[in-house]
């Protein structure tokens, strides 16, 4: 599908939102804070973020990050526990623009030009989504913010699965990606794999 046309990527007012919640049980330790190439792992999509042009960079949940507070607003998540829906939720309330980035905070090999490619779409729906390896990244996509009204109503109706809100909304997937720029780390194996490919793609 050819994008609509905007008045350019880097004229769009978005947010970004990372998700910092959860446990961390397979690491052994917080996903935030584990060092990836000599950075905090979720400094990886910060500067993504903040690359491609976001206003604003919103971390839900967990503990703040140590990295520099200007770069950064951190919100507590309104449903601690309740998984990655209430992260959303939460951040979608927090954000100041009319269209938000929502991602993890354990992208390995995100970058800004996956923001801009996504952001050339930014007018065709309510949640435009990346396809990689088959798969549906929400957690990677851009919503729109009004879309919050929609998935707190079906957070309130029992629903925890960011999947299984999306029903209602008008969804935009595009297969633009290769199927490892959405990988995330769950382990610290995930790490030292990924270390391992990169190291072996420059010899």
């Amino acid at each position: 599908m050819t994008p609509k046309e905007n008045s350019g990527s880097s004229k769009v007012n978005f947010s970004g939102i990372v998700l910092n919640g959860g446990t961390s049980s397979r690491m052994g330790e917080s996903k935030a804070e584990v060092n990836f190439l000599g950075r905090p792992l979720i400094d990886r999509g910060i500067n993504a973020l903040q690359r491609a042009g976001a206003t604003e960079v919103i971390i839900v949940g967990g503990k703040p990050p140590h990295l520099n507070e200007n770069a950064f607003i951190f919100v507590e998540d309104l449903y601690p526990g309740e998984g990655p829906l209430g992260g959303l939720i939460t951040g979608l309330l927090t954000a100041e623009t009319e269209n938000a980035f929502v991602i993890s905070n354990d992208l390995m090999d995100i970058d800004e030009e996956v923001f801009k490619k996504i952001l050339k779409y930014v007018e065709m729906a309510d949640l435009v989504v990346p396809v990689a390896a088959g798969i549906p990244q929400v957690l990677s996509a851009l919503w729109r913010v009004s879309a919050v009204s929609h998935l707190q109503d079906a957070y309130n109706a029992g629903n925890r699965s960011v999947r299984s809100v999306l029903g209602g909304l008008d969804i935009l997937e595009i297969f633009e990606f290769g199927e490892n720029k959405f990988v995330n780390a769950n382990t610290s194996s995930d790490i030292i794999d990924y270390i391992a490919k990169l190291e072996k793609a420059i010899e």
